[in-house]
């Protein structure tokens, strides 16, 4: 499972395997529908629901990842051109899993960067541990190379799964995509799910 971190890897392997075993990967078959409430700059609360009738392309990361995170938005921005006209269909999300440091504000300014469709999503940490394992997504906090837990520190890094996610408008997993696979690779699979115009 593709899982980096925007700090030296080889500090954090105990951490990435433990991650591994706790938390394997399961089918789309076997995933149960989205399901999550956080919040957004300008729409406030949220939820799965607030998209009737759209696809939801999603990935998780934070905004002071220096590269990582920025990679995984600009691929979601180059697979939102690609798609063309069934770009329509499609409602991209950047959910934020550091929210002690990201804001719904912060990140509304952060996704603007990458594409005007991206929206960013945070909640709280009950919240953003709900939406991980809805996703089953994984994603934790170390410093020194030593895992951290909440009330973190005032310096700790990030690590966590590079999943891309596409729901349904019924919000069952269709597909996903791993870091790497690049814009183009991504959005001809997922023009192979979307429906014709």
């Amino acid at each position: 499972m593709a899982r980096f971190s925007c700090s030296p890897l080889r500090r954090l392997k105990p951490l990435l395997m433990a991650l591994a075993l706790s938390a394997p990967w399961i089918s789309a078959a076997q995933a149960a529908p989205l399901s999550f409430t956080l919040n957004e700059a300008k729409q406030g609360v949220v939820s799965e629901k607030d998209w009737a009738g759209q696809y939801l392309f999603i990935a998780i990361g934070y905004t002071s990842c220096p590269e990582i995170c920025p990679t995984t938005a600009l691929d979601m921005a180059g697979v939102m051109h690609r798609l063309g006209g069934k770009a329509e269909l499609v409602t991209p999300l950047f959910i934020s899993i550091d929210p002690n440091r990201d804001s719904a504000e912060n990140l509304a300014q952060y996704v603007q960067y990458f594409h005007p469709k991206l929206l960013g999503l945070v909640g709280d940490e009950a919240q953003t541990k709900a939406v991980a394992k809805s996703l089953r997504a994984t994603y934790g906090y170390s410093r020194d190379g030593k895992p951290v837990y909440a009330p973190l520190p005032e310096l700790y890094e990030v690590f966590h799964s590079t999943y891309l996610y596409l729901y349904g408008p019924d919000r069952e997993l269709i597909d996903v995509y791993g870091y790497g696979d690049g814009a183009e690779k991504i959005a001809n699979a997922m023009l192979k799910e979307l429906p014709a115009k």
